[in-house]
C-alpha cells in the first residue's frame, strides 16, 4: 500500500493539474488535511500512527496528532491512544534531554532548543491527558501527570518516562 506522503504527493499533483499551478500552503493544507481524514475514514489507523511519529516524532504535527487523538477518543480507542502518545512522548522528551545538559549550564543556542523542545513535549502531554481523561482513564491519567511533573522538575529521561506504557502496537523509537 502507498504511504501517505507518496499519496499527498499524488493529490497534490492532481489538485495543481486541475488548477494549472502550484498549490498555495494553504491549498497543499487543505490537500493533506482531506487525505488524512480519508485515512481515518477508511481505517488506516496504524499507519497514520507511524506517518505521524515518522513526520513529527521530535516536534510539530499538532493539528494532525490532535485530530488523530479526537479520532481516538471518539472511537475509544485506548491502545491507539497509548501507541500514539507514549511513542510520541518517548521521542521528543528524548529530544528535550539532547539540549538540556548544554541548556543548564547557559549556553543560549541550547536553551532556546531545549525550550522548544519541551514545549513540543508538552503539547503531546496535553494531547495524552485530554485522551485519557475522556476516556475516563483516572489511574493512568495521575500516572502521567506524575510524569509531567518529573519532566517539569528536568529529571533525567530514564527517571521521567515510565519503564513501560500500556500499549498494544509498537511503535519503535527510531
Amino acid at each position: 500500500m502507498p504511504s501517505f506522503s507518496s499519496e499527498f504527493e499524488k493529490s497534490w499533483k492532481q489538485r495543481a493539474r486541475a488548477l494549472g499551478r502550484d498549490l498555495t500552503s494553504e491549498e497543499a493544507t487543505e490537500v493533506e488535511g482531506q487525505l488524512f481524514q480519508a485515512w481515518i475514514d477508511a481505517g488506516r489507523l496504524d499507519e497514520l500512527i507511524r506517518s505521524v511519529l515518522q513526520k513529527y516524532g521530535q516536534e510539530g504535527g499538532l493539528v494532525d496528532i490532535a485530530v488523530l487523538g479526537h479520532h481516538f477518543r471518539q472511537t475509544r480507542d485506548a491502545k491507539r491512544i497509548h501507541a500514539l502518545f507514549g511513542s510520541l512522548l518517548s521521542r521528543r522528551v528524548k529530544a528535550f534531554h539532547q539540549w538540556w545538559p548544554r541548556a543548564s549550564i547557559g549556553h543560549v543556542g541550547c536553551m532556546q532548543a531545549a525550550a522548544h523542545a519541551s514545549a513540543q513535549a508538552m503539547d503531546a502531554y496535553v494531547e495524552y491527558f485530554m485522551s485519557l481523561d475522556a476516556l475516563g482513564l483516572h489511574a493512568e491519567r495521575e500516572a502521567l501527570s506524575e510524569e509531567m511533573e518529573r519532566f517539569q522538575a528536568r529529571l533525567p529521561a530514564q527517571d521521567v518516562l515510565p519503564k513501560k506504557r500500556p500499549a498494544v502496537v509498537d511503535y519503535p523509537d527510531s
